[in-house]
């Protein structure tokens, strides 16, 4: 019978949540899992659903429903129930708020994964949320490679089988003896086929956030600003000077961080060259995708800003660097914004 301890809770229902909580469901042996709800409006939808979530493979799939989850209305919940193991789905500019309602249920036998872009959130939770080191959880990161997106809040729809997903512990945090309670869920994620999680120790996921980064640094503000799919990026003659500056800028971030001697990583991968490549190549496979920047737009929702270029203009400003290009762009996303939210 599983303990608590196996217990797997999901707060942030979007499409990678949802996504990752069918998954869950679709082991051959499931875990608990619980859907963390702040919204009532979105729990009463699952709970007329039966608790079921459903998946399809492409618009046209066969719809795959997955049910035996547990929920909690945070808005209303009173419970103090200890949560091990906790992914958290919400975006990044969410995530501080998010765990606030459940911060007295996470401590340093916790393990909090997050599957989220950018960087930068540890840091706010380090900051606001868990301050004191000697309590605070494991965390864990994880890199999601899947195209996903909902239909609605009770089916997503993948549109493919040939996307991936990386995870690793978060062991800047020095806390190694802690680390072991990490791997049920470590291992339990690792067992879906359909997510196809690959273990990467911290120093190669790092790498991996900081290229994914650099790639989102440029996509997703421009095609938020412009109103375009990933693709028209590509062919735009009048945009290639500005992409350049960006990765200039990035680059000259990425090769002065501190984590990059503590890590040992190899500094020619992020040279400008090697991140304009690393960018042709995100470009080619998302072509016809709509950046979730974009959407967040044009949903009137608030972005990720702050924690994709905003984050490079942080970390120059701290080692003195200047990043012009980078701190225009994310000013110019957090304007539109502004003014998309306000109806203007």
């Amino acid at each position: 019978m599983p303990t608590p301890a196996h217990s797997i809770h999901i707060l942030g229902l979007g499409s990678i949540g949802t996504f990752i909580a069918h998954s869950l469901r679709s082991l051959s042996t499931p875990p608990p899992v619980t859907l963390l709800a702040h919204r009532k409006g979105l729990y009463d939808e699952i709970a007329s659903n039966g608790w079921k979530l459903g998946l399809r493979v492409g618009e046209n799939g066969t719809l795959d429903q997955r049910e035996g989850f547990e929920a909690e209305l945070l808005s209303e919940s009173t419970s103090s129930d200890h949560i091990h193991n906790l992914i958290v789905a919400v975006k990044a500019s969410a995530t501080v708020s998010a765990l606030e309602p459940i911060r007295h249920r996470i401590g340093p036998q916790s393990t909090v994964c997050l599957f989220q872009n950018g960087l930068g959130q540890i840091e706010d939770l380090n900051q606001r949320v868990f301050v004191d080191p000697s309590t605070r959880p494991t965390y864990m990161f994880g890199i999601m490679r899947h195209g996903v997106y909902l239909r609605s809040p009770v089916e997503a729809i993948l549109s493919g089988t040939s996307g991936t997903a990386a995870l690793g512990i978060v062991d800047s945090q020095k806390k190694s003896a802690q680390q072991p309670q990490s791997q049920y869920i470590l291992d339990t994620l690792l067992q879906s086929t359909a997510l196809h999680c690959e273990k990467m120790e911290w120093p190669d996921l790092f790498r991996v956030q900081l290229l994914k980064l650099a790639s989102n640094c440029v996509l997703n503000p421009l095609t938020a600003l412009l109103d375009v799919r990933n693709g028209c990026i590509k062919d735009n003659i009048d945009l290639q000077p500005l992409q350049r500056r960006l990765l200039e800028e990035i680059s000259a971030v990425f090769q002065k961080l501190p984590e990059m001697q503590e890590l040992s990583l190899n500094r020619d991968q992020f040279s400008t060259d090697s991140l304009e490549s690393v960018l042709r190549d995100t470009i080619e496979k998302t072509a016809q995708n709509s950046s979730s920047m974009r959407e967040d737009i044009l949903k009137r929702r608030s972005t990720e800003i702050q924690y994709i270029n905003g984050w490079i203009v942080r970390r120059a400003r701290a080692m003195g660097i200047d990043c012009e290009a980078n701190s225009s762009i994310t000013q110019l996303v957090l304007a539109k914004s502004g003014f998309t939210m306000t109806g203007n």
